[in-house]
């Protein structure tokens, strides 16, 4: 059999090597909080998986976790792989009944609000057979929602779990889109994908011994302690990240020294508003990943206000099919902004990651075109739906590329630079807009928080409308301005039509951060704001 380079089991076996080294850190409000070292960790993994196979549950099993506890999440997960059971995350906002559906999962793990919802909304009916609880027990809960699972830490005395070598197309996990550019999809992680995609954060991290990473994706806490780092999971509102009190985030990253912070803009804009309202400061802190969106100038400048001179803060590119696939420094990503190449316009992603491989296919003259991707981080395919994993791959000189659905050119540095999603573009009788031409010049301008260009009507004859969501305190009338000097060296500004202005821009479930379109382009059908 040939082995996984770098695997989850690998992984586990060095975590294992650095017992009392502090693996997770689940939080409670701004200040409560509870360490968990690796022993602990590993110890209550093996206890689960024990649970878990005492319950029923095997190996290809398709098990939903869904929990917003950081140790529980991550502790199920590890248990699950370790029976080679293929654990399912899905956003308790989509549309969960169909994507269950699509799963058919025989299992379900989560906690006492998630079962309720899952049985007052059919979620997994008829598929469902073991019924598993995390959090507290209280009388009755095996009649009424399922049997109780160990969800404390446990001391950390006992073994660490037994974690078989997978093999690289071994099925590992399926994480589910957003749905926020179409309906949610199931993608498929093989074992070789998430080592793959391990080893690219492993470059976009740099991690040292020891450093504290605050992740403000509850996710991404599952992979912390593969990644070899103290993983601090603060209590973020997963329903509205956004909405997130800020000191609920603030509190945990100075408490616990955070070295590294890794959240969406949406999140990342509540930390830096939070500090300059407090006149906080963060002083350890020395990088900051932003992903989900690409970067503005003006929350990175925010962002530079709190930190140390010398922090870095990077805006990392990908999709759930292929994550990481860039990364750029915010400060070169301004520089390009105002200096851009010949020929180049919107925002610089920066250079494929190590092991990433990226090109555009289907360009034009200008080349622009649809920007794929290739290399170990890309998932396998789309679960039960083969037709959407047909559209998206295409081989070219004997590569299997994915399609990505961003538009981009590649500059002479390899650099790649985004345009904005294919299914975005607003097309009029004589003319073509990428999103992010637009936005990217029209989001300097004062008083403006961000916009975003839709277009109106039937594709050929659309009318281009400009969509702004300004700062609180910004005059209209002065952000009119300020966009009209902002645009008026824009070769396609004379394109745009129509100004609106909404109090807030409707965005997706995840992060936060991508602006529904659809939702906006309806509102500037009828010519109202939001």
């Amino acid at each position: 059999m040939t082995a996984v380079p770098d695997s989850i089991s690998a992984r586990l076996a060095r975590l294992a090597e650095e017992p009392h080294s502090t693996a997770v850190v689940r939080c409670s409000g701004p200040v409560s909080a509870e360490g968990v070292t690796a022993a602990q960790l590993l110890d209550g993994c093996r206890r689960i998986a024990d649970a878990l196979r005492a319950a029923g549950v095997r190996s290809g099993d398709r098990a939903v976790v869904m929990t917003r506890d950081a140790y529980q999440l991550v502790a199920c997960s590890y248990a699950l792989t370790s029976l080679g059971a293929v654990p399912v995350l899905i956003e308790p906002r989509a549309e969960v009944r169909r994507c269950l559906d699509e799963v058919a999962p025989g299992v379900f793990i989560g906690e006492p609000l998630a079962h309720v919802a899952r049985r007052a909304l059919g979620w997994g009916r008829g598929h469902v057979r073991t019924a598993l609880v995390t959090g507290r027990g209280f009388p009755g809960q095996a009649h009424l929602l399922g049997r109780h699972l160990p969800s404390a830490a446990p001391d950390g005395t006992g073994p660490a779990p037994r974690v078989p070598e997978p093999r690289p197309e071994d099925l590992a996990t399926i994480a589910f889109t957003s749905g926020s550019t179409g309906r949610p999809l199931g993608v498929e992680y093989a074992h070789a994908t998430l080592a793959g995609q391990l080893t690219a954060l492993d470059a976009v991290l740099r991690t040292r011994a020891d450093d504290v990473l605050l992740s403000c994706f509850l996710p991404f806490a599952a992979l912390g302690p593969l990644l070899g780092v103290t993983t601090v999971a603060p209590q973020v509102d997963h329903l509205a990240p956004a909405r997130t009190p800020p000191g609920h985030l603030v509190g945990p990253l100075l408490q616990h020294g955070a070295t590294v912070l890794l959240g969406s803009p949406a999140v990342l804009g509540l930390i830096a508003g939070h500090c300059a309202r407090r006149g906080l400061t963060l002083p350890s802190v020395r990088r900051v990943l932003s992903f989900g969106t690409p970067l503005r100038p003006r929350l990175a400048e925010a962002l530079t206000k709190a930190l140390p001179a010398g922090a870095e803060i990077l805006s990392v590119h990908g999709a759930t099919e292929c994550l990481p696939v860039a990364a750029i420094d915010a400060e070169q990503s301004r520089v390009l902004r105002v200096q851009p190449p010949p020929g180049h316009s919107g925002t610089c992603l920066g250079r494929p990651l190590p092991g990433v491989e990226a090109r555009v296919l289907d360009a034009d003259a200008t080349g622009l075109g649809e920007i794929a991707v290739a290399g170990p981080v890309v998932s396998p395919g789309y679960h039960a739906r083969p037709e959407a994993t047909a559209a998206v791959r295409t081989r070219a000189d004997g590569t299997l590329w994915h399609r990505t659905g961003d538009l981009g050119r590649v500059d002479e540095a390899g650099r790649l630079w985004y345009l904005g999603r294919k299914a975005h573009l607003v097309t009029g009788e004589d003319f073509t807009l990428t999103t992010e031409d637009v936005e990217a010049t029209a989001d300097t301008a004062a008083g403006v928080r961000r916009t975003a260009l839709v277009g109106v009507g039937p594709a050929g004859r659309q009318r281009a409308v400009l969509c702004v969501e300004p700062e609180r305190a910004a005059r209209r009338d002065a952000v009119v301005s300020a966009l009209r000097t902002a645009l008026r060296d824009h070769p396609h500004a004379r394109r745009i039509g129509t100004v609106l202005f909404h109090p807030r821009f409707p965005t997706d479930l995840r992060h936060h951060s991508r602006i529904d379109r659809v939702r906006l382009a309806a509102r500037a059908a009828e010519g109202k704001p939001w």
